[in-house]
């Protein structure tokens, strides 16, 4: 009864961050002008924010790439932040990582038949390899994409 009650308490602790912290990011986003440019390349050491015309540049390249569908109000979305920065910066993984916020993106989260958050696809050559719906660890996550 104890785990299921910490459970049910952090998911919503975990949410309840994420509505909070929104607001101010959004707000944050629109006064900085941190919008991502479509002509800035892809860097395969740090997780990139994509628009549509980006992502398909990246789904060009030669090597694997892993999509995050994600959205600022999903608290396992943000809690995917720190592995997805920590698998990026480290040399275990040959793969470029790209975020796609399916609020600003909708249509891609459509054609990509996104029915959860967040939802990882590892994508070679145009190809789906592999899909997971739901948030991983650092551990999890490099053995998603090295598999």
């Amino acid at each position: 009864m104890g785990g299921y009650l910490l459970l049910i308490i952090t998911l919503l602790f975990s949410n309840l961050l994420a509505v909070i912290r929104w607001p101010v990011v959004s707000l944050k986003r629109l006064f900085t002008g941190k919008a991502s440019q479509a002509n800035e390349q892809i860097d395969s050491n740090r997780v990139n924010e994509v628009n549509a015309q980006q992502l398909e540049q990246a789904m060009k390249s030669p090597g694997p790439v892993l999509i995050d569908f994600w959205a600022e109000w999903c608290g396992p979305c943000i809690m995917m932040n720190t592995p997805l920065k920590k698998l990026a910066a480290s040399n275990e993984i040959n793969c470029a990582i790209v975020k796609v916020d399916t609020v600003k993106h909708k249509k891609l989260a459509d054609e990509y038949n996104v029915k959860g958050l967040p939802t990882l696809l590892l994508v070679k050559d145009g190809e789906e390899l592999k899909r997971y719906a739901g948030a991983l660890s650092y551990h999890e996550l490099k053995e998603f994409v090295n598999q």
